[in-house]
């Protein structure tokens, strides 16, 4: 059965969760980033990625609301993610996080859905607002799929960085336990096959917080306090034990594009990112 396209707009309770500094710690080291702002300490800061840790439950929440009728959840594909700053997230706050729909859209056989979970101090003081852009296969009218708006593209400027980073082995099972992300098509190979897949996939967002790691220490001096938007558009699935390699681009107003491909070309995400001034 199609999702319910009249839920746009629904709001979802907020919750209160408090933010862990082992927490922030186990992310980074989960993903491969060894910037000691990271580390426990008075002057810790969560990673640019962490924001999702939180936010994974209560977007999750949202995807097993009947309402909504998602149905199988190995049907969902991760397809966009974005995260607003206003501030940097802390160890030891306890912070306010209200998930709400903000669109439901038929695409024909699939539908898209996309989840916003904003979070703030419990005196109003906005900290992040992210964006989950969640594509559900079997999840449309089954008609024709409605023609894509077109968008103007950003412009390429001059090459501000190129990186490779390797996703070893072991990282699906190390970001699982610091995400909280235990989809089995990140961890066991059957499960994985049995839904078309070559076997275990690294996490969409797993690969993001590795290449964002680069990222910041390229486009913001690895200061992630600078940071004022995240976006990216997953393509393609990266496979444990690969490289990853990335180009970055400038774009104007500190603004930077960037690609991740694998080895053989193939895009696997590419996406903004924004900083302020130092």
């Amino acid at each position: 059965m199609p999702l319910d396209f009249s839920l746009a707009g629904k709001t979802y309770d907020s919750v209160d969760i408090a933010i862990d500094q082992a927490d922030i710690e186990r992310y980074a080291a989960a993903s491969g980033d060894e910037n000691p702002r990271y580390r426990v300490g008075p002057d810790q800061v969560a990673g640019p990625v962490f924001p999702v840790v939180p936010g994974f439950p209560l977007m999750m929440a949202v995807a097993a609301d009947p309402e909504l009728n998602v149905g199988n959840p190995l049907m969902i594909v991760h397809g966009e993610q974005e995260i607003v700053y206003h501030r940097p997230m802390r160890g030891g706050e306890t912070l306010v996080f209200t998930p709400s729909l903000v669109k439901v859209e038929d695409k024909g056989k699939g539908a898209v859905y996309v989840v916003e979970v904003a979070a703030a101090t419990q005196s109003a003081e906005r900290m992040t607002d992210q964006y989950a852009t969640i594509f559900v296969r079997g999840g449309g009218s089954g008609g024709e799929r409605p023609a894509s708006e077109t968008v103007a593209q950003p412009v390429r400027g001059s090459v501000a960085a190129e990186f490779t980073r390797h996703v070893d082995v072991g990282m699906p099972a190390r970001y699982a336990e610091a995400s909280g992300d235990h989809n089995p098509i990140h961890l066991d190979e059957a499960v994985a096959m049995a839904v078309g897949l070559p076997g275990v996939i690294n996490h969409g967002l797993g690969t993001l917080s590795l290449v964002a790691g680069g990222l910041v220490d390229h486009v913001a001096d690895g200061d992630v306090t600078r940071l004022a938007r995240l976006w990216v558009r997953f393509t393609d699935m990266v496979l444990p034990g690969s490289d990853v390699e990335t180009t970055v681009w400038e774009s104007g107003n500190r603004s930077y594009l960037f690609e991740t491909t694998r080895p053989d070309g193939t895009v696997v995400m590419s996406g903004i990112i924004e900083v302020r001034s130092s």
